[in-house]
């Protein structure tokens, strides 16, 4: 297993990307979160198997993965990489989108998608002048 926050995300984008769901599954807390960006776009997760089908979809269809990464504690902030990020809640002349999962014991507890780079670096505790 990953030692570090960022190496464990990075194992869950990578394994989400070659589809080994069993592989994922054990790296979720059981009542792991996902919040979208955008209200409406799709629904919230509220499980780790609603979030692996979501992770097994998106990187999938959208190619997404983790571009820049900070570790900040139980957290890390990512900037998001795929295409296609406007149908996920991204924004701008060219769509970005930001997330923040949170980690405890090992495990993702919480995943966070942001529209807009401060609000994801505030989330992460990380705020506007760092």
């Amino acid at each position: 297993m990953a030692g570090t926050n960022v190496e464990l995300v990075s194992e869950v984008y990578n394994l989400a990307r070659r589809a080994k769901h069993r592989e994922l599954r054990p790296l979720l807390a059981d009542d792991v979160t996902w919040e979208p960006a955008k209200v409406g776009a799709w629904n919230p997760c509220r499980n780790a198997d609603q979030v692996v089908q979501t992770l097994l979809w998106r990187a999938d269809a959208n190619r997404l993965r983790p571009g820049e990464m900070i570790d900040v504690g139980d957290r890390v902030f990512i900037q998001l990489k795929g295409k296609r990020l406007e149908r996920l809640g991204a924004k701008g002349f060219v769509p970005r989108l930001f997330q923040v999962i949170v980690l405890r014991g090992g495990k993702v507890v919480s995943i966070r998608d942001f529209n807009r780079r401060e609000d994801a670096l505030a989330a992460a505790g990380l705020g506007l002048g760092e």
